[in-house]
């Protein structure tokens, strides 16, 4: 799958930057994701697929989390979590309402999100990944989001292929999007550009030479 937005090393981004680009990335890791489920047969019903996808937004949110620990400073990282969950809300907000129809689907999502977040704090990550417990909750999750019919395999094909498969993508991301020289404010950003002299006004070190019409035909009409 491809993922958007792997940015040069050398450039300056700000937070907001960072998570919109990780909103749109986990979107489109998730839509991937239930076309795998559909694929392998699972059943999903109009009214449970916005229940799957946000279980995957908020798996994908806290293995964010996790994963910037260590490349981001302590308020750098809570700026970050905080814009990603509004954004991956208006996402939420934006298609359930178009397929769904008029409601606060994103308070909903916030609400959802902030319960996960919660409960995913008593589970860790070992050696850079979410251990079993971790994946084994997102299954759980997203088994009582499932028809009956697919209860007993939904767990198994959670744990063992789709979550270790989606951190993989999301980790691919973060690693792709962090990696910049430098993280600055949104004010910082305004600030950069406000004193940075644009083309137009800067002087000029280019040397012209007087023209010379050395062809007959070189003439303006």
């Amino acid at each position: 799958m491809r993922v958007k937005s792997k940015w040069h090393k050398t450039q300056i981004k700000t937070i907001d930057d960072i998570a919109g680009a990780l909103a749109f990335n986990s979107w489109r890791i998730t839509k991937n994701h239930l076309e795998d489920l559909i694929n392998e047969a699972f059943v999903i019903e109009k009214a449970q697929v916005f229940d799957i996808i946000a279980e995957y937004l908020c798996f994908l949110i806290q293995c964010v989390d996790r994963l910037v620990f260590d490349k981001l400073s302590t308020k750098q990282r809570q700026e970050l979590i905080i814009a990603l969950a509004k954004q991956s809300a208006d996402y939420y907000q934006e298609n359930k309402q178009e397929r769904i129809g008029s409601g606060d689907h994103w308070k909903d999502f916030i609400q959802i999100y902030n319960s996960r977040s919660e409960d995913y704090a008593n589970y860790e990550f070992t050696d850079g990944e979410p251990n079993y417990h971790f994946l084994r909750y997102f299954g759980e999750k997203t088994q009582k989001a499932m028809t009956d019919a697919d209860e007993k395999w939904i767990v198994q094909q959670m744990v063992e292929i789709q979550a270790p498969k989606a951190f993989k993508s999301i980790k691919k991301s973060v690693d792709d999007l962090v990696s910049v020289k430098q993280i600055v404010s949104k004010t910082e950003q305004i600030e950069r550009k406000k004193n940075k002299t644009t083309r137009s006004k800067r002087a000029s070190t280019r040397k012209d030479q007087p023209y010379k019409n050395t062809s007959s035909s070189d003439h303006l009409i």
